[in-house]
């Protein structure tokens, strides 16, 4: 009888183990941008390991970032001056550094805001910003390295219109 009880034991013990693992490391969700659409669009470029999903606690930006630590910083690393941290439930930083270029990716999961639906494009001194808001979600695009042309924008407008919506 002990021997199939031994079996059985390691068995929960294994499934009890795994269960825990998931349920401390959230999966995190696919990025907005991922490299073939970077090499494609922008050039050259990898998605750096500190890039990954985000929730929003008490004012804190608690960042679950693919090289496997968690990292609690200031609310201001979204960059965005719009929402308060009650309005913003989660979300994904994606950072990409490319040959002459760097970007980043915000995207925001929002709550206790209007529905709304707009595209912005900025052109800055050397950068761009696109602004892609669909339903209860919105993406910031920064680009550092000069301004994209109206076929890169259009674009990174698409997939990132996509990827919002299969929120």
């Amino acid at each position: 009888m002990n021997r199939v009880l031994v079996p059985a034991v390691i068995a929960v013990v294994v499934v009890v183990a795994v269960v825990a693992f998931l349920l401390l490391h959230p999966g995190t969700p696919p990025l907005p941008l991922n490299e073939t659409v970077i090499n494609s669009t922008l050039g050259p470029g990898k998605i750096l390991p500190t890039s990954g999903s985000y929730q929003v606690k008490d004012g804190y930006v608690i960042v679950h970032q693919l090289n496997g630590e968690t990292t609690n910083q200031s609310f201001s690393v979204l960059v965005n001056g719009v929402y308060q941290p009650s309005e913003v439930k989660s979300g994904v930083l994606e950072y990409v550094n490319g040959s002459s270029y760097h970007a980043t990716v915000i995207v925001f999961q929002l709550v206790n805001v209007v529905s709304s639906n707009y595209t912005q494009i900025i052109n800055g001194s050397g950068t761009t910003i696109i602004l892609v808001h669909r339903g209860y979600a919105e993406a910031d695009l920064y680009y550092f390295g000069g301004h994209l042309t109206s076929s890169q924008d259009q674009a990174l407008i698409s997939v990132l219109s996509r990827y919002l919506e299969s929120l």
